[in-house]
């Protein structure tokens, strides 16, 4: 266990101050107010000496539900005698230091979906060179672990032009039911045995929100924090100083693997250094790293640094999609931090039966240069097609989706990522489109869509010339999509089949194959829509 010691927060800075802490290169700073709980901000310093591994940069802004100098205790000592020792960091299960913070503000209502309590907040108006800025910043909260899937989800909002800005993960939210132990656990750290200085029950790992701005113009942000349906146990921000800004930007990455399998990942490719000069990877997961070194994941894969700047992901035997950060710095010392998120690969299973001009045929049948018949142009010839063997336990087993269930067409089993072709006139409404594409993880509901375990099962992927649906079991499902990098997402024996069936494929990034045929919704937008229907 760790001893308490009081991290300084300067509750009386003005909001001009504040606003100038965390605004970095690359953004000029017009105006700035602050609403709330005087005791409820704050800027804050010492952190990498006094609170190591909570707060996102030595010094920064913080915003609270309670106030803001009770995210750490300060130092004493409990018992007597000889029993006598430093008092721990973590004291209570249920810190509520309940301020005059602002109730039901109508933007923290309308983004939690219920009432807020103890908002506080800063505006602030600002010219930023660049059309793209980012903030680092840590989430710490009491509601950790016993209300990570309760309706107490104490959150943060930021809002740029108006426009709510979303976590690049999960479901898009800020709160302790998007990262917890749980859900995206690579990014969630537990403080309930005190392993950190403060007084919070768990945090996140440093993370990043990626905004649209408009360069050379005015415009605003509002960034806050708020209680969510009761005034009980207290949250806080945390933003890193200096890192509100336009000069560095880590892009969010993605990427497919094998289980078992590897694949490596430049995420350098697609990041920004307005110098223009070199940019390193000093950090996976708020870990310090060096080329050469390995990081183990929660979640149980590996990534490992290579001297080129790419990171080559180890993956376990789970079936399953996890994301982690990384931190890169320029020559100048900037910083930003990006996520990464890798998938499993879809397929098909041996057995299912696909539509070609000639009648269904048994995928495990099929053969590069078939004709298989596709939704949006017809016959096309399959390119290529791979197998894999595994026991269908756990994440690998199978989901089986019952005759009818979306449609007309037979019962049939698919890998949990492979995404079906769905058609709703609320996903218009929802998404802009009215066909959308849904993992079948995303669509079991333990009645007609399940999960079936045991035995073993094979697994049979198809690529044509670009990403297509076609008729399995008379359900309209998709063809297996390249993503980024996805050339380097399968063994080397693989990867040299696919590069050569596909020279066009760029082979460092993975561009140069079609975009998806349809929309993706990620697992929480599926969420959201059945949930929609449900309610219809």
């Amino acid at each position: 266990m760790v001893a308490a010691s009081k991290l300084s927060v300067n509750s009386n800075a003005s909001a001009l101050q504040m606003a100038q802490e965390i605004f970095g290169p690359g953004v000029q700073v017009v105006g700035a107010s602050v609403s709330g709980d005087s005791r409820s901000s704050g800027v804050f310093e010492g952190g990498d000496t006094v609170a190591p591994g909570l707060t996102p940069a030595d010094t920064g802004v913080i915003l609270s539900t309670g106030r803001a100098d009770s995210v750490t205790n300060p130092a004493g000592t409990v018992g007597k005698g000889w029993n006598t020792r430093p008092a721990d960091a973590n004291q209570s299960d249920f810190r509520s230091t309940n301020t005059r913070g602002l109730d039901n503000e109508a933007g923290f209502n309308e983004a939690a979906g219920t009432r807020t309590f103890d908002a506080a907040y800063m505006d602030v108006d600002f010219i930023p060179d660049g059309d793209v800025m980012t903030m680092q910043f840590v989430f710490s909260s009491e509601e950790y672990p016993e209300f990570t899937t309760g309706q107490y989800q104490d959150f943060v909002g930021v809002w740029v032009n108006g426009q709510q800005v979303e976590l690049a993960v999960g479901d898009g939210d800020i709160d302790p039911g998007n990262i917890n132990g749980s859900a995206n656990q690579n990014l969630y750290v537990d403080n309930a045995n005190s392993e950190f200085n403060t007084e919070m029950d768990g945090f996140t790992v440093t993370m990043t929100l990626t905004m649209p701005v408009n360069a050379g113009a005015l415009n605003s942000i509002r960034i806050g924090i708020a209680d969510v349906t009761d005034t009980s146990y207290d949250s806080n921000l945390l933003i890193a100083g200096g890192s509100v800004q336009t000069a560095v930007v880590a892009h969010e990455d993605v990427g497919n693997v094998f289980a078992e399998g590897s694949t490596t990942i430049d995420v350098l490719a697609n990041d920004y250094n307005v110098s223009g000069g070199q940019l390193f990877i000093t950090q996976i997961n708020g870990n310090n790293v060096y080329p050469g070194q390995v990081i183990t994941l929660k979640t149980g894969q590996q990534v490992f640094l290579n001297t080129r700047g790419t990171l080559t992901v180890l993956a376990d035997e789970d079936v399953e999609d996890v994301s982690f950060t990384y931190t890169i710095q320029s020559e100048t010392g900037q910083t930003d931090v990006g996520f990464v998120t890798v998938s499993s690969i879809p397929c098909f299973v041996a057995g299912t039966m696909i539509r070609t001009p000639d009648g269904d045929a048994a995928v495990e049948s099929l053969e590069p240069g078939d004709l298989v018949m596709t939704k949006d142009d017809g016959a096309q010839p399959l390119r290529w097609i791979g197998r894999r063997g595994v026991a269908a336990t756990g994440d690998f087993a199978p989901i089986r989706i019952d005759a009818n269930t979306f449609g007309r067409h037979d019962a049939l089993f698919l890998s949990p990522l492979h995404r079906v072709l769905i058609r709703d006139h609320l996903a218009e409404l929802m998404f802009g489109e009215a066909e959308v594409l849904i993992a079948a993880k995303d669509l079991v509901n333990d009645c007609s869509v399940r999960r079936i375990e045991g035995g073993a099962v094979e697994y049979v992927h198809l690529l044509f010339d670009r990403h297509q649906v076609v008729y399995s079991a008379g359900l309209e499902t998709e063809s297996f999509l390249p993503g980024p990098q996805t050339n380097k997402s399968f063994e080397a024996e693989i990867v040299r089949e696919i590069c050569a069936i596909f020279p066009e494929i760029d082979p460092e990034t993975g561009a140069g194959y079609s975009p998806a045929a349809r929309r993706l919704l990620r697992g929480f937008e599926a969420r959201l829509l059945f949930g929609e229907r449900s309610a219809a």
